[in-house]
């Protein structure tokens, strides 16, 4: 991402990571891995249609779901360096779930002004 600079030493981890990431990317698309591909605009499509109905609870179930699948995903593909993404995944999602309830905090507050 452009925002962060290049490290100086990445992570064997990562660099394993992004290695097993990039090869199943460009590797043999199966109907199976078709068809798993289709769940990330599905599931981005189940998060817009909760927070659509504003329906905090299932918005921030939906983000979550999102996350441990791909923990898990990573884990079954990428092996042991599939550890390279929790931190940072763990870390992501709690600060965008408490961005998430903040914002809908002040909006209450303000509704009901």
């Amino acid at each position: 991402m452009f925002w962060f600079p290049e490290p100086e030493r990445p992570d064997p981890e990562v660099l394993e990571f992004l290695a097993a990431e990039k090869e199943y990317l460009t590797g043999d698309w199966t109907l199976a891995k078709a068809l798993m591909s289709l769940l990330v605009p599905a599931s981005l499509a189940a998060l817009a249609l909760a927070f659509w109905k504003r329906s905090l609870f299932y918005g921030l179930a939906v983000i979550n779901a999102i996350m441990l699948t791909k923990i898990a995903w990573s884990f079954y593909y990428g092996g042991d360096s599939g550890r390279a993404l929790l931190p940072p995944a763990l870390v992501g999602v709690a600060i965008c779930d408490a961005v998430i309830l903040y914002v809908a905090h002040r909006m209450r507050g303000k509704a009901r002004s």
